[in-house]
């Protein structure tokens, strides 16, 4: 059916052309009905034949279609000598004229080859592009065509999964007759990252670490690790990790250079790894058991990037990957290799994939529990909460699934803060209290798992916890009582009631466990267990010194405990199994003698606070502090209490208790939905707990003030108030709820718990089920509704709960490619267009001088019988014969060209540190040259064929000039009813796509255009010629007519196009696209040429009036200039081709001078006043300290960084007030970046400072207030619409809303913009870092360092290669020693996963490969100039080979030869330099609007390109003179004698 269509297509293609040739090939003969016939169908039949086999060699898209219609017109041609006899003898001359003038042939043939070398340049070009991705593609991938992974962009990493996962669907596949053959392998492993630091020192923040299965390598489905001959297996490093104490890696060739690795080599590694805590970095040692070559699966990260390689097993260890993956890859067998034959496969396997997967796969955890005989439904994943759709579909489908049973929706509210009488109560870090202490101005507590204080004992409180199964062993406050040190199993950590804001005030981490700490006066005395060794430590107060001694005393082989007093001297108790042994010394130094305490000596008793108070009976007695801070506190079984009296007045709860197997959760409300729902809380109503009931809280009395922790970890700090309603396990029939005590504080309602736990709607912890089947004595029939359930959610379960998906990876990063390759491709092919046109004028030169030299030979054949449809026939056949050679040489020399481009390219690419650029070609490419060329030229022959067999015969046979008809052409009438069609056709387009569309602008001013083109004629042609008879003036401008209409059309074009622009209402709410420029830029040519040919004659009229140049020339002026006003359309072809191609190239250099003055500023707006930029991921982020001597430097260059700014990083979505979503960047700064002057603004809220420091302060001091990059507020060139698809203006309200839990959102107000290059380089939106980093998980990716002005350089420093920038404000010291600091910073901080850049170097290399890449433009549209160069030679070689006659009758009549000279130099100059300057001045206006239409909303000043008019006005003319000296020499060597022998 769809060869019926094409053949259907082609048939009215083809059809048409040939239905006209052979309709005026019959107007003079009678033709037969079969001759028709063959005439029309045959060229037809042969274009569908040459369309299949065209197919069948791989050409396709629009280039067989015109592939097809080339071989048709050729075949059209070929037919017509073997059915038409005339036409058999007009081949005959045709192909001898061929022969015989070769020079006129060759001339043609030179202009012909132009169009098919651009376009085959051009697409080869896009061939070598794609060459060169599709060779890294292959190699990167190797027998990977699809893969199955995902990217969580809430965390920065890749999705992990079960083992299963791939091994089920691999079953799947097996059993399906069709995947089976399709998919001939399946390998998983693990893809991630890792640090590395050779034992040389040198290092890499990241290397791609890869781990695949073994046993999966070992079928060789995929290729070695390295070569086939010398490549390992990953069975190789698994046997070797097996036997080895050390981990066993093998790295690539890349990597091995770069480090100076070689086997048998010890490497640190670090990496990260995911824990309950978080992302935690691990390091280890590991060996390097071979080096392979870039070869195979050892291209894995890329043929020019660093890997290592692991089996899967040890990466799994290490990483602490039980069981699981991130990567599957699949190899497909040989026919399944493009999308076509993918995309099948692929949706096949996610049809297997949803199939396969279970709900325990995707995080559904479901649980039977006998003794409530109920189903209980809960996740892993996220935030641990069951998403709102599951809930819903569960509700809806719960009847069909376990009939009779019902529904109870639980939502746990997870608190980080209860406040009962304006006292916080969670503030404890364990219930199990062992001291209480008043400090100078707060109540510290310990236990065995933390410290804390609160200021007042009912201010804001401060807490430290152990981490793992660390404990607390000793506490201490110094003397004036403000700061408190606790001993733990791997330190010491010191806070201070100053800093309740900071995570703690000091810390000093051991190798061995601290059992006890005292104060003496301002340090801290602390005893260290090390093994079998003691230890007595001097701290001063801030942990930073540290003298110790140690202490050669009896240990007993257990220590339980040690205890260090201070009296005087220093008393120490050593506790062990079934001893206490007492020490003295002599004095309070580390070098103090200790001997045996002795009985009856003086031992200092603990602090035992004295009393005569009996406590309250719900304290134990542990810990008591009596009269302090408003009341008596002791320690009670569940935390703090303070009481007067017998009344408990407060208590304080641990902010963690314990939930028995579940570990230690953070205190909780709970809230109920369903028929099964225990209780029924509504409003802002809680039913407590006994716990909370210790404070005495009666019904609708008491009030309390909660803060939900997951809210408040997202950066909410509101709080919401609560009304007590009761203890909910004293209500009747809720008993058994009182097993929740210790772990449940309360039950709410769902509207309080939504808001309390940021849960979007519907969103649950868990659902129980209940009742129906669950409730059965049959175990069988209970088994049955468990598995009804089961299945139910496992065919819910889909690869988007999983977060995976398949991506055929070859065939996408080729579509990428080849779209990046053909937008190159298609620059150069626009911008060869001008060059295409500036051919095609040069072949219509060459014609029009062919014609000329020929007029007498054609009268001839016309006075013997052959008719204008021969003479045209003539015309074609020869170009038939030209043509298709001129594409076989212009496709070679396309060829040649591409070439040239490649080489340019490839330093461009080596410039920017790749070697990867691949000069390739296809013979599609090829052909599209010769097809596309050869159609070109047979249409520029044929309109020229047209005007040329238009010959008066007479005329003709006597030599005279053709004159131009009195009455209206035909042609005329013809083309303006076509640009009355047209213009009538673009403002109905116009109307219905309305004037805000995206092609509006086009529509409007090429709709004017036209209408020009067909109004002018009307009353400078048409007018004139009918009203002629009836004045003087009408004749007058009948005889000029022509001319009156080319000046009336091209000025009125100029004015539409450029003068009227900036007053027409209509275009000023439009922005032009490319194709309108384009468009724009060719009318405006056309109608410059149309201007100079018409003023030309008044212009030589008025110029060979003038005193001033007859006095000085003669008659060489008027006569010099008589030639080209004789043949003005071959004067305004001339010009034309010199225009067009001036023009392009005069605005694209106009182009390149306004980026490069916009993008002057990139450096000083990316920079600020930084200079470096330290950089890592999210998945690992950035580790150091503010303080840049904390870094472990060596170099003087430390003292020198003035500043360090950190900026976190994290995902949002931005939502604007019309809700539309985009996902973008959230950036977080500190006040470091902030008060060093951030980054440059371009515009802001006054009210936030006067100058860009002050703003990013007043941002850092506002959590509400924003900053963005310049993408929201920039418009395209090209569209008028925006860069980012969102737009926003200073005061505009965005929501950001957290990827992860959309129930986390802040709305903030955009205070200002960032400068324009600010979307290139450093994109998002830009916040304080509090914000960012506590509730929205921004992690930090980049730090700015900046060096004081007066930094001076190391003198041996090679500064040879840095780029010093005197520009852009700073020194040419501050830019070495930065460089200098830059390569320091790389080798110190590898090991800490940051990349250290100069920022002005990634500037300047983007700019210059911009500039580069317009500069390899400029030259390609500089091949116009040649061409035009060239055709002004041809003209003047065939001038002066015409007009020998008149040059002899010129010599005769006294004309000296430097005369001769000087009349054929003005007559050049004249043509060459009008074109020029046409071209120039068009440009200039030109480059002006495109200037107010991008530049000047960019801030950019406008500039002309001097360098480029100045080169194309002397350069231009000088070749001009150069190109034809010879043939001008030649016309002035010409005798007078000449005219006497043709005469």
């Amino acid at each position: 059916m769809i060869l019926f269509f094409e053949s259907l297509i082609l048939l009215v293609l083809i059809g048409i052309p040939c239905g006209i040739s052979t309709l005026l090939i019959g107007r003079n003969r009678k033709l037969a009905l079969f001759t028709i016939a063959l005439l029309i169908l045959g060229p037809v039949v042969d274009g569908i034949i040459a369309f299949l086999i065209l197919r069948w060699l791989t050409i396709d898209g629009l280039t067989l279609w015109a592939g097809a219609l080339s071989f048709a017109l050729i075949s059209h041609v070929l037919i017509q000598p073997l059915l038409v006899p005339q036409r058999l003898v007009v081949w005959r001359l045709a192909k001898e004229n061929v022969l015989r003038r070769k020079r006129q042939a060759a001339l043609l043939l030179a202009g012909l080859v132009i169009a098919s070398a651009i376009i085959t340049s051009s697409l080869v070009v896009g061939d070598s592009l794609d060459a060169t991705v599709r060779y890294e593609i292959e190699a990167s991938w190797g027998e990977t065509d699809v893969t199955l992974s995902g990217f969580d962009m809430s965390t920065g990493e890749r999705v992990t999964f079960s083992e299963n996962v791939a091994n089920n669907l691999w079953d799947e596949i097996q059993l399906d007759d069709s995947l089976r053959v399709d998919v001939k392998g399946q390998q998983q492993g693990i893809i991630s990252g890792a640090s590395i630091k050779s034992p040389s020192g040198k290092s890499l923040p990241t290397v791609t670490w890869a781990s695949m299965n073994s046993s999966i390598d070992s079928q060789a489905v995929w290729p070695n690790l390295g070569s086939s001959a010398n490549g390992i297996r990953y069975i190789d490093i698994e046997e070797q990790n097996t036997i080895s104490d050390q981990t066993q890696i093998v790295v690539n060739e890349v990597l091995s250079n770069e480090l100076d690795l070689s086997v048998g080599d010890t490497v640190e590694l670090g990496w990260y790894v995911s824990t309950d805590e978080g992302r935690k970095r691990v390091e280890g040692n590991a060996t390097i058991f071979e080096v392979v070559e870039n070869e195979g699966m050892a291209n894995l990260a890329g043929t020019k990037s660093p890997a290592m390689f692991t089996d899967l097993s040890t990466a799994q260890e290490l990483q602490r990957f039980d069981s699981k993956l991130n990567t599957v890859y699949y190899a497909l067998s040989g026919d399944v290799d493009d999308e076509e034959t993918i995309e099948p496969v692929i949706e096949q396997l996610g049809i297997f994939l949803n199939q396969t997967l279970t709900a325990e796969d995707v995080g559904f955890s479901l649980d039977y529990e006998d003794q409530s005989s109920s189903l209980s439904l809960s996740t892993n994943k996220g935030l641990g909460r069951l998403q709102g759709e599951d809930v819903v579909a569960l509700r809806e489908n719960l009847s069909s699934i376990i009939p009779n049973s019902s529904l109870m929706e639980v939502l746990q509210i997870p608190l980080i803060e209860i406040d009962y009488n304006n006292e916080q109560l969670l503030t404890l870090s364990s219930s199990t209290v062992t001291d209480i202490k008043q400090g100078k101005s707060a109540l510290w507590h310990v236990s065995d798992s933390g410290f804390g204080f609160q200021i007042g004992g009912n201010g804001s409180s401060w807490l430290w916890q152990v981490d793992g199964l660390d404990r607390t062993y000793d506490f201490t406050l110094n003397s004036e009582g403000d700061k408190g040190a606790v001993a733990y199993s791997s330190g010491i950590v010191i806070a201070s009631e100053d800093d309740s804001n900071e995570e703690y005030w000091a810390k000093q981490e051991t190798s061995g466990i601290i059992h006890s700490i005292s104060a003496v006066e301002n340090t801290w005395w602390a005893v260290e267990l090390d093994e079998d060794e003691l230890y007595l430590h001097q701290y001063n107060e801030d942990l930073s010194a540290d003298n110790k001694a140690k202490l050669s005393l009896n240990l007993p082989s257990t220590v339980r405990s040690i205890d260090l007093q201070f009296d005087e001297v220093i008393y120490l108790q050593v506790e062990g199994l079934l001893s206490v042994d007492r020490y003295v010394s002599d004095s309070i130094a580390l070098d103090a003698n200790f001997s045996v305490w002795v009985e009856d000596q003086y031992w200092p008793e603990s602090n035992q606070q004295p009393s005569n108070q009996s406590l309250h009976f719900e304290c134990n007695s542990v810990a008591v502090l009596l009269d302090s801070f408003g009341g008596n506190w002791c320690s009670y079984d569940e935390g703090l209490l303070r009481w007067q009296g017998s009344e408990i007045e407060s208590i304080r709860l641990p902010i963690l208790s314990s939930a028995g197997g579940f570990g230690e959760l953070p205190q909780l409300l709970l809230a109920f939905e369903g028929a099964q729902s225990p209780v029924n809380v509504s409003g802002n109503s809680i039913s407590i707990s006994q716990r909370l009931a210790t404070l005495g809280l009666a019904e609708n009395k008491g009030e309390l003030w909660v803060k939900g922790l997951i809210p408040y970890a997202f950066g909410n700090d509101s709080a919401l108030r609560l009304n007590t309603s009761g203890i909910y396990g004293q209500e009747e029939g809720l008993e058994s709820l009182s097993d929740l005590d210790s772990v449940v504080l309360g039950f709410i309602s769902l509207q309080y718990a939504e808001q309390l736990s940021a849960a979007g709607i519907d969103e649950r912890s868990i659902v129980i089920i209940g009742g129906g089947q669950l409730q059965s004595q049959d175990m069988g029939e209970r088994d049955d509704a468990i598995n009804s359930l089961s299945k139910w959610l496992d065919d819910r379960s889909d690869s988007d709960d999983l977060g995976a998906s398949f991506t055929a990876v070859k065939v996408e990063a080729s579509k990428a490619a080849a779209q990046s390759s053909g937008v190159i491709a298609g620059m150069f092919l626009v911008f060869g267009t001008f060059t295409i046109a500036a051919g095609v004028l040069l072949v219509l030169t060459i014609i029009l001088m062919l014609a000329e030299a020929r007029r007498s030979e054609m009268g001839v054949l016309r006075a013997i019988g052959i008719s204008r449809s021969d003479a045209r026939a003539l015309a074609i056949q020869e170009g038939v014969i030209v043509a298709s050679i001129a594409g076989v040489l212009g496709s070679i020399l396309g060829l040649l060209l591409a070439w040239v481009i490649s080489v340019a390219f490839d330093n461009i690419f080596a410039a920017a540190g790749s070697d990867l650029f691949t000069f390739a070609w296809e013979w599609s490419s090829v052909f599209a040259g010769w097809a596309w060329g050869f159609l070109i030229a047979i249409i520029t022959l044929w309109c020229s064929a047209l005007w040329t067999s238009k010959l008066n015969i007479v005329s003709a046979l006597k030599g005279g000039m053709i004159r131009v008809q009195s009455t209206i052409p035909w042609l005329l009438l013809l083309c303006q009813i076509s640009t009355f069609g047209g213009s009538a056709i673009f403002f109905l387009i116009l109307l219905v796509l309305g004037f805000d569309s995206g092609i509006a602008y086009l529509l409007w001013t090429v709709g004017g255009v036209l209408l020009i083109l067909t109004l002018v004629p009307l009353f400078t042609w048409e007018l004139p010629v009918v009203f002629k008879d009836k004045s003087a003036k009408w004749q007058k401008r009948a005889r000029h007519s022509s001319r009156n209409t080319l000046a009336w059309t091209g000025g009125l074009i100029l004015v539409w196009t450029i003068a009227l622009e900036p007053f027409d209402p209509v275009r000023n709410n439009m922005t032009p696209d490319e194709i309108s420029f384009i468009l724009l830029g060719l009318f405006e040519v056309f109608a410059g040429v149309l201007l100079l040919t018409s003023a030309a004659p008044i212009l030589v009229s008025k110029i060979g009036r003038s005193q001033f140049f007859t006095k000085r020339w003669g008659p060489v002026l008027p006569v010099a200039l008589a030639h080209p006003l004789a043949t003005p359309v071959r004067t305004a072809v001339v010009m034309g081709m010199f225009s067009i191609t001036v023009f392009s190239v005069i605005v694209l250099g106009g182009y390149t001078e306004q980026f490069d003055n916009y993008s002057s500023s990139f450096v000083e707006d990316t920079e600020g006043e930084f200079e470096l930029m330290l950089t890592a991921s999210r998945s690992r982020p950035l580790e150091l300290s503010s303080d840049p001597l904390e870094w472990n430097l060596s170099t003087p260059l430390e003292q020198d960084i003035d500043a360090v700014g950190k900026v976190y990083r994290s995902e949002v979505f931005l939502q604007d007030s019309n809700d539309e979503r985009m996902p973008y960047i959230l950036r977080g700064f500190d006040n470091n970046f902030a008060s060093h002057g951030g980054l440059p603004l371009h515009l802001w809220d006054e009210s936030l400072g006067d100058t860009a420091e002050e703003v990013w302060i007043s941002i850092g001091n506002r959590d509400d207030i924003v900053l963005v990059d310049a993408s929201f507020g920039l418009e395209l060139s090209t569209d008028g619409t925006g860069i980012s698809v969102m737009s926003f203006s200073i005061g505009d309200s965005i929501s950001l809303i957290d990827l992860s839990n959309p129930g986390n959102s802040r709305n903030v107000i955009v205070g200002g913009f960032l400068k324009q290059s600010s979307y290139l380089f450093s994109p998002g939106v830009w916040i304080n870092s509090d914000v960012a980093e506590e509730q929205f998980d921004a992690r930090l990716t980049r730090m700015y360092v900046s060096l004081s002005d007066d930094v001076q350089p190391s003198y041996n420093f090679d500064s040879s290669q840095v780029q010093t920038l005197s520009a852009t404000g700073k020194t040419a010291e501050l830019r070495i020693a930065s460089a200098e600091l830059a390569e320091h910073l790389e080798e110190k901080l590898n090991d800490e996963g940051a990349t250290v850049s100069v920022i002005s170097d990634d500037v300047i290399l983007i700019q210059s490969l911009v500039i580069a890449i317009l500069g390899i433009f400029e030259g390609y549209l500089a091949l116009g100039l040649i061409v035009g160069i060239a055709g002004i030679g041809v003209v003047t070689v065939r001038s002066v080979s015409e007009r020998r006659k008149t040059i002899g009758i010129l010599r005769a009549l006294g004309y000296r030869r430097k005369m001769v000279t000087a009349s054929f130099l003005i007559e050049v100059s004249w043509v060459g330099v009008l074109g020029i300057l046409n071209g120039v001045l068009v440009a200039l206006g030109f480059h002006y609007s495109l200037y107010r239409a991008f530049w000047e909303d960019q801030g950019a000043d406008f500039t002309l390109p001097w360098l480029s008019i100045v080169t194309i006005l002397v350069g231009g003319w000088c070749l001009i003179l150069l190109a034809t000296l010879l043939p001008i020499r030649s016309a002035s060597k010409v005798p007078p004698s000449a005219a006497l022998r043709d005469i």
